[in-house]
């Protein structure tokens, strides 16, 4: 009876995790009409039947009260959140905080690859987002929660353990180091009550998750790294080389 027991909570917190990661990352994706109507009809429903008790209740209730019913200007405020040329108020990359140079960088992005690689996973699809982008991480860790759940669900135990395992270690080693801070950064500047409320959604639940799984993120940032100002082509006009000579 205790095992059984044990594995009906381990099946609904699976599902749970499964869920809100799912709601996460289509939140943060380019809006589509597709992706409103499956928050709208399918996740954003789900999440409000689950038990998690305050204040992730009321988060998930302000998050389905603010979502877009326009598409076009759902992506008007994606597009503002997510610019071209990246934001320094709100980057939606992980090596825009972590990786001081560019090895540390490329470091970073391997160790990520190799998570994806473990689960048979890689980046890529019509959005061609990078490996280190919030949506991506986001989705990681929601297929790794549904396969912890299938494990779960066809007794496969030592699976379940497995998927368990990748989700702790990816929070440790990344999510779990900025995705709090990106969080709370885009609940500051976002430009609509979905994004603020999706952003403090994020900040508050990659705490509670890594908690819940006795997870020390390894290195917490709140800032993004310093970036050089780009180049405005204000900088005074370039010397002129004299004739037939050098400069």
């Amino acid at each position: 009876m205790t095992t059984a027991l044990h594995s009906r909570v381990d099946v609904i917190e699976a599902a749970g995790r499964a869920l809100i990661y799912s709601v996460l990352a289509n939140g943060f994706a380019q809006p589509t009409s597709g992706r409103l109507t499956l928050l709208r009809e399918n996740l954003i429903p789900a999440s409000l039947l689950l038990d998690v008790g305050e204040p992730l209740s009321d988060l998930l209730h302000d998050l389905a009260a603010s979502l877009p019913t326009n598409v076009d200007t759902a992506r008007d405020h994606h597009m503002a959140l997510f610019p071209p040329i990246t934001s320094q108020d709100a980057p939606g990359y992980e090596t825009a905080y972590r990786g001081d140079g560019i090895f540390q960088q490329t470091a970073l992005l391997a160790d990520i690859a190799g998570f994806y690689r473990a689960q048979g996973l890689r980046a890529g699809g019509d959005e061609h987002e990078r490996l280190d982008h919030v949506t991506v991480e986001l989705e990681f860790m929601a297929v790794v929660a549904r396969k912890e759940l299938g494990a779960l669900l066809d007794n496969r135990a030592d699976d379940a353990v497995t998927c368990a395992d990748m989700s702790s270690l990816f929070i440790r080693d990344h999510l779990g180091c900025w995705g709090p801070a990106f969080g709370r950064r885009a609940a500051a500047i976002a430009p609509s009550p979905w994004y603020r409320c999706l952003g403090t959604l994020l900040a508050s639940w990659v705490e509670i998750d890594a908690n819940a799984a006795g997870v020390v993120p390894t290195d917490v940032v709140e800032d993004p790294l310093p970036q050089d100002p780009p180049d405005d082509g204000m900088c005074g006009p370039c010397p002129v080389p004299r004739a037939g000579g050098s400069p």
